[in-house]
This record gives C-alpha cells, sequence and structure tokens, in this order.
C-alpha cells in the first residue's frame, strides 16, 4: 500500500563455484542468515525520511537469494546453453536453492520470530519473500570475472578498462581448450577478438564446442526465455532478464519474443541489449591460422510507414 517503499536486500551464490557448496547445508542457511542481519541492521539505522521503506522492511523482511556464473557453469562442464542438458542443470540448481532458502526461513522463524506480516497470518516465515536474480556485473567481476547473473557472456575475449589501465580477458575455460588443440596463439585469440569476441569461425573447433562458446548474441534468445520459465516456480521475486537482440531485427520476431515471455509465466523482462548495425574494423588484427572468414551477410532493408517520435 501507500505506507510501503519495497527495499532491496540481495545476495548472489557463485555458481561457478557449486561443487564447493551445494553438499554444504549450512551454506545456504548462513548466507540467509547474512541477509537477516543486513536488512536487520538496516531498519535500525534507516532515517526518518526512509520511513516507508523502513516500515515495508520491517513488516515483511523480504530479501532476494540469487545467483551469478550461470554460463560459466555450463561451459566449465562443456555443456551448450542450448539444450536439455542445460534445462536439466537450471532445474536442478534452482530447485536446490530454493528448498535451503525455504528451510532456512522457517528454521530463523523458530529462532528470531516470524516477520509481522507472515505472524498475521498464523505462518512461521522470516522471509515474505525469498528469491531474486539480481545483475551481478560489477560483483562477477571481483569474483574472478564469471558470467553475470542468468545470462550468456557477451564475449570470450574483451578489454576491461580500469583507472589502472586496459586490460585483455580471456575465457580461461576456453583458453584451456586452446591448449589442449595447441591453439593458445596471439594469432587465434587475435582472430576471435576480430570477431567480436565469437569462436564459430575457428574450423579445429567441433560444432559442440562452438555451441558452448557460443556468445549472447549468438544464441537462440527462446532458450534464454525458456530457461527463465522453467526457473520461475522456485523464484518468488523476479529475475533480471536481459535479452540479446541485433540492431536489424524484425519488429515481428521482436514481438514473439515478448509474446512466448508472457504465454510461459515470466513475470517481467530487463533490458534489450543490442549492436549497431554497422561496427568498425579491427585495427591490427591477425587472422589465426586455417580460419576462414565468415561469409558476408546481407542485411535486408525493411521500410515501415509509422511516425518516427514512437522509435
Amino acid at each position: 500500500g501507500a505506507d510501503r517503499t519495497a527495499v532491496c536486500c540481495l545476495s548472489s551464490l557463485n555458481l561457478e563455484t557449486w561443487d564447493q557448496w551445494n553438499g554444504d547445508k549450512q551454506f545456504i542457511e548462513d548466507v540467509m542468515r547474512f541477509l537477516d542481519n543486513v536488512l536487520s541492521d538496516y531498519i535500525a539505522r534507516a532515517p526518518d525520511e526512509m520511513a516507508r521503506a523502513k516500515y515495508s522492511a520491517g513488516r515483511e523482511r523480504s530479501v532476494g537469494l540469487g545467483v551469478m556464473g550461470f554460463h560459466t557453469f555450463l561451459q566449465a562442464r562443456n555443456i551448450p546453453f542450448e539444450g536439455a542438458m542445460a534445462k536439466s542443470w537450471n532445474l536442478k540448481i534452482f530447485k536446490h536453492i530454493a528448498a535451503g532458502a525455504q528451510e532456512a526461513s522457517m528454521l530463523l522463524a523458530s529462532e528470531r520470530g516470524p516477520c509481522p506480516d507472515a505472524a498475521d497470518q498464523g505462518v512461521m516465515e522470516r522471509f515474505s519473500c525469498k528469491m531474486a536474480i539480481a545483475p551481478t556485473a560489477s560483483i562477477s567481476i571481483i569474483c574472478g570475472g564469471t558470467s553475470a547473473c542468468i545470462e550468456p557472456i557477451p564475449a570470450n575475449i574483451y578489454t576491461h578498462k580500469t583507472l589502472s589501465g586496459s586490460f585483455s580477458i580471456r575465457n580461461p575455460y576456453l583458453e584451456k581448450l586452446l591448449s589442449e588443440k595447441s591453439k593458445n596463439s596471439d594469432a587465434v585469440w587475435n582472430s576471435i577478438l576480430e570477431k567480436g569476441g565469437s569462436v564459430q569461425h575457428l574450423d579445429f573447433l567441433t560444432q559442440e564446442e562452438k555451441d558452448v562458446y557460443k556468445t549472447s548474441f549468438e544464441i537462440d534468445q527462446r532458450w534464454l526465455i525458456e530457461l527463465a520459465a522453467d526457473r520461475t516456480p522456485y523464484i518468488d521475486q523476479a529475475q533480471s532478464l536481459n535479452l540479446f537482440i541485433p540492431a536489424d531485427v524484425e519488429k515481428w520476431d521482436l514481438l514473439m519474443l515478448h509474446f512466448r515471455a508472457w504465454e510461459l509465466g515470466i513475470k517481467s523482462l530487463y533490458y534489450l541489449r543490442s549492436k549497431s548495425v554497422q561496427r568498425a574494423g579491427f585495427a591490427g588484427g591477425v587472422e589465426a591460422d586455417n580460419t576462414p572468414d565468415l561469409k558476408q551477410i546481407e542485411l535486408e532493408v525493411k521500410d515501415y510507414d509509422e511516425c518516427l517520435a514512437c522509435q
């Protein structure tokens, strides 16, 4: 109601390290305790100007446990983003996290008391809401460059600009694969950089390996929507679900992506990421050995009669 303003109290589990913590029953409980402590600290210290947010946090104690590193998790296991194995792991992961969060909420309610909203309904829950998938761009970098939240990686090599200078960041799992094939050379990496971080032109990779290392714009976006729909029953809040669309996308295709998301019961979409139709060439690039150029793609120009102010 008018007396409430929602409060974000978020934490994200690193799926790249799944094997280290998925068997530890205490792990998710500890993270939920951490979120509860953060929320209590906020409620205690919030100024009067945040009265509605403070009231909301105190009544419902909603938190958002999410993830990062989903695509990196798949690549570490040589699993393509598009496929049955990714669907299976997606369901297993979020079922496990949701069960742990639910158990922790009831345990904390018995220790510290249920939140007032739950108590009014006779429910022993410490948190009204427990899970949300938040954007994790910054903390993914802090965690060694793992992929952001639930989205695919934008490129297998990119330049990270900081106050200390610019650094070339390579996908460590791809680097390991190239080393195994004796192809981990500057020439190969320069060719990947020239192709916008893509490996689809490397003829020494198998099709399955190319599928594993597809970048965000190379993946069929219907798979992002399908995976999001599969995990939706385990997430009581929402997901930061970005779609990666070429600048020349057909309007019908864009409409159908949104319709499909609605049809599958996805609560919301986040950003539509895009690239310009024409991109500047890579200066000083070196072609990899035995890697032919991609075929030139002819873009069909579509003219639409409509008000430009609505674009």
